[in-house]
């Protein structure tokens, strides 16, 4: 994974739904991160058992792309998330969405806004979430759209 000038990698910590996961620190601290935490973003990869995906045009096609979308709505809907956009990532090496959410409850809930990026490759599923200030939102979607185009699978 690359982050762009300004952003640094934290060492990769367990997790239970993902293979590795990586957190991406500002060293300016812009955009601010939002819910006290330090990180501003966590990469996640999770591979997909041997046999399940066939081939990237597979993953790329139109049903596959629809159960993806499905899946991120009910993941929002269990998690108290209000989806706000959710479009298609441009790529042919990977089937990807990206969305921008707000939580509904918690500390602060009414100032964060949330972007995530799920991208399909035949190895696995790459995850990018992004945490900020409501209000940063707009100006951070491009840094958080560059920290998602720098996350790769890991190779071996």
């Amino acid at each position: 994974m690359t982050v762009p000038a300004g952003f640094a990698l934290k060492s990769p910590r367990s997790d239970p739904n993902h293979d590795i996961l990586i957190d991406v620190v500002s060293l300016s601290g812009q955009p601010p991160a939002a819910g006290g935490g330090e990180a501003i973003c966590a990469a996640g990869f999770k591979r997909f058992p041997d046999g399940t995906v066939a081939s990237q045009a597979e993953l790329n096609a139109q049903p596959a792309i629809e159960k993806m979308a499905n899946d991120i709505k009910a993941m929002l809907r269990s998690h108290d998330m209000e989806l706000q956009l959710m479009r298609s990532i441009p790529s042919k090496d990977f089937a990807g969405i990206e969305v921008v959410s707000k939580p509904m409850r918690g500390p602060d809930h009414e100032n964060v806004a949330i972007y995530m990026a799920t991208m399909d490759r035949v190895v696995g599923r790459t995850n990018i979430v992004c945490v900020t200030r409501d209000d940063a939102l707009i100006e951070a979607m491009s840094v958080f759209q560059v920290i998602r185009d720098g996350a790769r699978p890991p190779s071996g």
